[in-house]
């Protein structure tokens, strides 16, 4: 669907806030909102999907991803790839809806809600498409009570931590769209497994000290390695004293 046929409603909703929406199989709208849409993702949606299909984060963004590098953002983006056929689906809808659905991107998970700045959010505006029938069979939701059955807190928690980097004070002093420094963003973002490799079998341990708790922790989780990859790029991109050098 595009985007012109996507609409934020005006008027703001705080956390107390209630809103009427509903979706299922039941609705006839069903799925249309899974089709022709630009999804972007972001570096937990990628951990969290390609744990999902057991596979490595470099299969998983070569198969159902491409990149963009958008001037107006600064820095690569990752985009899900729609189905190659006139029905241009997410791959991963069926007839009974997602396959993925309890690891589904935080831009499906916060839907209809289009959370404000900061965090955690204080303010969300709705978003309706034009086709979108959820609203008109709707019951009543509040706002804190979507934000929770939905899981997206720890969502969000992960956002804000990639912000650290891609809203950082410096961001305008490197050219993250092209070499080295965009390979380094799309490395830390990204390819998760790829810079655990980086960790495990490269040099990086010569140059930086990591102490034994943590290291324990970005070996045992993923989220905790994502984490540590941002750190690692406000280092070596900005020069903040994230890490320690040896």
């Amino acid at each position: 669907m595009s985007e012109a046929n996507i609409k934020v409603q005006p008027g703001k909703l705080g956390i107390e806030d209630s809103f009427n929406f509903r979706c299922g199989k039941d609705i006839e709208c069903f799925n249309k909102c899974c089709r022709d849409i630009n999804l972007f993702l972001t570096p937990y949606d990628i951990v969290r999907m390609k744990r999902r299909l057991n596979m490595p984060s470099g299969t998983f963004l070569k198969i159902y991803t491409f990149p963009l590098f958008p001037e107006e953002v600064g820095h690569p983006v990752i985009l899900m790839k729609m189905l190659p056929d006139e029905s241009k689906y997410c791959p991963f809808v069926s007839d009974e809806g997602c396959m993925i659905y309890t690891d589904r991107p935080w831009s499906c998970r916060s839907f209809p809600l289009d959370p404000g700045p900061g965090h955690p959010a204080t303010e969300f505006e709705l978003v309706k498409r034009d086709f979108c029938l959820g609203f008109n069979n709707g019951r009543s939701n509040s706002v804190r009570k979507w934000i929770e059955t939905q899981n997206i807190g720890f969502y969000e928690e992960m956002n804000e931590e990639w912000k650290k980097v891609t809203h950082n004070e410096n961001f305008n002093s490197r050219n993250l769209l092209q070499g080295n420094a965009r390979d380094m963003f799309f490395l830390g973002s990204y390819n998760i497994d790829e810079f655990r490799n980086l960790i495990s079998k490269g040099d990086f341990l010569k140059y930086f000290v990591i102490d034994g708790k943590l290291l324990k922790k970005i070996k045992s989780s993923e989220a905790e390695l994502l984490m540590f990859a941002f750190r690692w790029l406000r280092h070596v991109l900005f020069g903040e004293e994230t890490l320690k050098r040896r």
